[in-house]
């Protein structure tokens, strides 16, 4: 099954701007207000190492969902609920650079 629009979508929400929108709200709110303890101290390094890391682990998720999918074979709309996860982080980050 060809799952290149799940992964698209996952690299998307949960790379790209959960990177971004993560790095944004750090600067408005600050490093303290960070949930995750890893994503906190990657913050404390700085916003570059952070973002590729970020990115570094959503690729290899990405790397790695087709064949999981396919072995658990869920449905496609599955890696689209990923997705959507990712866009709910993404925008609650919004919230906080913006309100």
């Amino acid at each position: 099954m060809d799952r290149s629009g799940e992964v698209a979508a996952i690299f998307t929400t949960h790379g790209a701007l959960d990177a971004a929108t993560t790095i944004g709200a750090a600067r408005v709110a600050g490093i303290d207000a960070e949930a995750n303890p890893v994503v906190r101290g990657l913050l404390e390094i700085g916003e570059l190492p952070t973002a590729l890391v970020m990115l570094a682990a959503v690729i290899v998720c990405c790397v790695l969902w087709p064949t999981a999918a396919d072995a658990l074979d869920v449905s496609p709309w599955v890696g689209f609920g990923v997705a959507l996860i990712g866009a709910v982080v993404a925008a609650v980050n919004l919230v906080v650079i913006f309100a």
